[in-house]
């Protein structure tokens, strides 16, 4: 899979431009805030529909443009697909080969691309919030019906607090039975998911590590018991979301289910940020992110398009040289932002193209 040509206009800062890429390695530098990050936002959208620095439509338009438009020339085994995306304020519009997309399944699969930042670095020390957005981001790569059920447990849980705040328990229990299905059905993707990717994440920290140390992810579920979850979660939340109804009612929220779920990353048994060091957070991490690569791979035969988001300045040498090692070893196209092509430790990195972006315009290196 491979983005081959791209095309924004009225998208953020960046200027109206076509481009047009190589099928391994590519390069957007320049310094800070000019729309590096703009750029594979852009791409990150045209794959997902989704930001990954949760922007809203509005945020995504240029300030003097009514709407954006993203397009994309995509080749998925030997054949080519044009994406095209328009976003207005209200809303995002589809078009995959010039054809209106009436279901998210004829656009979803187009495109599997991962994106890697500074954040994913951050999200052991970080909120909950924080590693139940990568989970779910992880699982949608994955599970393109993940994100109908992601959306539709969110409508429920919006109606249902509504419901508890004014104190209106006519309907609850219809509400609260359609929660309890959908929510089920998010807590076994993701303990699919993990189930599938804890024994890549061990090996992967090995292999960076160097060292025989056991890296596990184990998913907490807020006020459920992980144990009873596996045979039958359905039963279990329900079991605990009734238990729960008078407190949810003094307090107007829904206290339990998968929206308050958080992950523990573990190295050996201990919590990774209570007991390791920075270097074996970052380790871990990296690891993580080479993991869910690796079982995007197998799962659909091909490797992602992965955006690295200024990686190499938040890397050390040796975690930066790993990454790059990783990457070169896999057929599978990458997009880099950097401040200086220094930072990239890549063999003969001059046969890659290169962009460079200053205040929204980009510039091929090659021309």
């Amino acid at each position: 899979m491979k983005l081959i040509k791209l095309h924004v206009r009225g998208f953020r800062n960046l200027e109206e431009s076509t481009l047009s890429f190589g099928s391994r390695f590519n390069i957007f530098h320049g310094n800070n805030a000019q729309g590096k990050t703009n750029l594979l936002e852009a791409i990150f959208i045209l794959g997902t529909m989704k930001s990954f620095r949760l922007a809203k439509n509005q945020d995504l338009i240029g300030w003097d443009q009514a709407s954006s438009l993203i397009s994309g020339s995509v080749e998925k085994d030997c054949v080519s697909r044009e994406i095209t995306l328009l976003i207005e304020r209200q809303g995002k519009k589809v078009r995959v080969d010039r054809k209106a997309v009436s279901r998210l399944s004829d656009f979803f699969g187009s495109l599997n691309v991962v994106v890697f930042s500074p954040e994913d670095l951050a999200m052991i020390k970080a909120a909950p919030e924080t590693r139940r957005r990568y989970l779910d981001r992880a699982v949608f790569s994955s599970d393109l019906t993940y994100l109908r059920h992601f959306h539709e447990y969110g409508k429920l849980l919006r109606h249902r607090n509504s419901l508890l705040r004014s104190g209106d328990t006519g309907s609850l229990d219809i509400w609260s039975r359609k929660l309890v299905e959908t929510g089920a059905k998010i807590i076994t993707s993701r303990l699919t998911y993990i189930e599938a990717i804890n024994p890549l994440v061990s090996g992967f920290y090995r292999q960076i590590a160097g060292k025989d140390e056991s890296a596990e992810i184990a998913y907490q579920p807020h006020c459920l018991d992980r144990d009873r979850l596996v045979p039958d979660p359905e039963a279990h939340f329900s079991e605990r979301l009734l238990a729960r109804e008078r407190e949810e009612l003094q307090r107007g929220t829904t206290v339990i289910g998968p929206h308050r779920d958080d992950l523990e990353f573990l190295l050996d048994g201990k919590l990774l940020r209570v007991h390791a060091s920075q270097g074996q957070q970052r380790t871990f991490v990296l690891a993580l992110k080479m993991a869910e690569i690796e079982y995007l791979r197998t799962k659909f035969t091909f490797p992602p398009v992965l955006l690295l988001d200024d990686m190499t300045s938040e890397l050390d040498k040796d975690r930066n040289g790993n990454l790059m090692e990783f990457l070169e070893s896999r057929q599978m196209q990458v997009f880099i932002t950097t401040t200086t092509l220094q930072n990239i430790k890549l063999h003969d990195i001059e046969k890659y193209p290169s962009f460079h972006i200053e205040a929204g315009r980009v510039v091929d290196a090659r021309q």
